[in-house]
Parts: structure tokens; C-alpha cells; sequence
């Protein structure tokens, strides 16, 4: 594959990423209907002790793809390629045209029939990992880098800060450079300011990209929950949710894909009628964490003129977006 990284990489963990679905905006900008194009699966549960049987993972894919899915994250309630079936299962999204990431502790991905599906199949690749094991994805990331057919494969740490370690924000950037990582994406609460973040950023390149927190006041105001008009998410137990943030939370199911399917449960009356709720008055939607995607296509909703205005901004900065379909 072609390893070079380019600038696009920084528009890959934009939420002005979905202003590059044009046409399926202005769909939704008029009042039609739009199908989520990326979905988060979760194949595990319980921390891995249950699982989505492979054949119902199987069909779930088919079916999301077959209503205009593009991308599937597989992040489930423990290791996702614990699963004894997930080789097969990503065989077969990948075959019905699906975009293929997961999250995961690396924990396999040194073994041959785990890294030559994630080489033949996968898009990206994101491994949890602590500042005190980095030198252990060395060898796993070089390999999968140089093996993977996608052009636009790119595999990243993801590291946690919390607020009594923000002084390892350069600590886990340098291991994530040295380790050969595309990027290192940063979660937690401990915010973006001060030394720490500051300096880690420094450490960014045209090929290594440093991805801060992003916070609850980042945004703006929104009224309905449009996001998951573009994205869904479906735990180990065929439940399908409205969005990532809130999938394991029973207030917020939407119905049942195992038995109902997937295009049902998405054009079903719990579905309607959460998209036509306000979701900001129960937690955790008061902190959603996709407030810049709801601001932003609640700005364009009915506004053409708006829309295109944005459209057109984003064209000339963004040419071409990284990974555009995992909204």
C-alpha cells in the first residue's frame, strides 16, 4: 500500500466530516428520508462473556448495507476480535462493500489469521493502550501498515487522560510517533489546555496527527438529535440505538433487529419518534458529544442556501475527505 499519510488525515476525526455527503445532506435538508451510513456494532457484551452469534452478525451487515450503509466501527462491551466468528463476519461486510474499523486492545492482532483479516478487510485500526506497553505495538503496527490493501488504511492508539495524569499527554504522543502509529487520539476529561496538550500537539506532523478531547461546550445548540439520521448503533443483543453515546441505556432503544430487521426497527414508530423529540432534556444527551454534527445540520435542516454555503467552504479546504464514510 501507499503509507504515506497526507493532510487529509486531519479532517478524519472532523465532525464537519459529514459536509462531505453532499447529496444525502441536501436529502435531508429537504425533508426526506436519509439512512444511517456508518454503523458501530457491538459483537461482544458483558465484557465478552456474550456474544452476537456470527450468522445474525452476518445478516445485520447485509441488511445495513443493502439500506445504503457505507462503514462499520466494530466496538462492543469487551474485545471485540475475542469473537470466535469475527474473521468470517468481516469477510462478509467487506464482500457487501462495507468500510470495516474497530477499537480494540491489540491483544490479537499479533496473530497470522487475525492480522491478515484486519490487512485484507479493515480500513482502520484504533488500539486502546497505557503509557507503560507501547513498545509491544511496535512490531504489530509496522506489519499491519505495510500489509493492509487499503490506500487509506491508518491504525492509531487511543489513550485515556484522566485528570490526575495530563503531564502523560507527551509521554503517549511520543510513544505513539516511535511506535509508528498514524495518529493518537486522546479521551477523557482533562481538557485541551495547558502544557501537556499543548505540547503533545507540537509533536504533530504531515504523517502523525494529535487528536485532543474535545468537551461538552463544544458546538453549539441543537434541538433534535439529527446525527443519528447518518449514524446508528446496534449492541451484542440485535437493539438498535440512536447513537453511540447512549446504545446500552434501555430508555433508549429503538427496537429489536434480530426480530424485526434492521429496516423496520429504522423506519419503526420508536425511531420516528425519537427523531422528532427534543433528546437534550435527559442525560447523556445534555452532553452529547456530537453537539458540532447536530448544530451544524440543524443550521442547514431546511435551509438550502445555508447548506450550500457550507458545502461549498468545506469543498475548497477539504478536497478529499479521509475516511469520509465513518461519519
Amino acid at each position: 500500500m501507499n503509507d504515506a499519510a497526507s493532510v487529509r488525515s486531519y479532517e478524519a476525526h472532523s465532525p464537519r466530516k459529514v459536509l462531505a455527503h453532499g447529496e444525502l445532506l441536501r436529502r435531508f435538508a429537504e425533508g426526506r428520508q436519509v439512512s444511517p451510513v456508518h454503523l458501530r456494532l457491538g459483537i461482544t457484551a458483558d465484557h465478552g462473556r456474550r456474544l452476537l452469534a456470527t450468522g445474525d452478525a452476518v445478516s445485520l451487515l447485509r441488511q445495513f448495507a443493502a439500506h445504503g450503509g457505507r462503514a462499520v466501527t466494530f466496538h462492543g462491551s469487551g474485545e471485540c476480535t475475542l469473537h470466535p466468528g469475527y474473521p468470517a463476519v468481516c469477510d462478509a461486510g467487506h464482500e457487501s462493500g462495507l468500510r470495516l474499523g474497530v477499537f480494540t486492545d491489540g491483544s490479537r492482532l499479533h496473530r497470522p489469521e487475525m492480522a491478515e483479516c484486519v490487512a485484507s478487510t479493515h480500513t482502520w485500526v484504533r488500539i486502546e493502550f497505557s503509557a507503560a506497553t507501547p513498545t509491544s505495538y511496535l512490531e504489530i503496527i509496522g506489519k499491519l501498515r505495510q500489509s493492509a490493501i487499503d490506500p487509506d488504511f491508518r491504525i492509531g492508539l487511543n489513550y485515556a487522560v484522566g485528570k490526575g495524569n495530563p503531564q502523560e499527554y507527551v509521554a503517549a504522543a511520543l510513544a505513539a510517533r516511535d511506535a509508528g502509529a498514524h495518529y493518537i487520539r486522546f479521551s477523557g476529561r482533562a481538557g485541551r489546555t495547558g502544557a501537556g496538550p499543548a505540547e503533545a500537539s507540537a509533536l504533530a506532523t504531515e504523517t502523525f496527527e494529535v487528536c485532543l478531547p474535545s468537551t461538552a461546550e463544544d458546538g453549539g445548540e441543537f434541538h433534535h438529535c439529527h446525527y443519528s439520521r447518518f449514524v446508528t448503533t446496534v449492541a451484542a443483543d440485535g437493539t438498535l440505538y440512536p447513537c453511540p453515546q447512549v446504545h446500552l441505556n434501555s430508555r433508549y432503544s429503538l427496537g429489536n433487529t434480530l426480530e424485526s430487521g434492521y429496516a423496520d426497527v429504522l423506519r419503526g414508530g420508536p425511531r420516528t419518534r425519537w427523531e422528532a423529540a427534543d433528546p437534550r432534556q435527559w442525560e447523556p444527551c445534555r452532553s452529547c458529544r456530537y453537539r458540532p454534527q447536530n448544530a451544524l445540520l440543524e443550521q442547514v435542516r431546511g435551509d438550502r442556501a445555508a447548506l450550500e454555503r457550507a458545502l461549498g467552504a468545506y469543498a475548497l479546504e477539504v478536497p478529499s475527505t479521509l475516511h469520509a464514510d465513518f461519519v
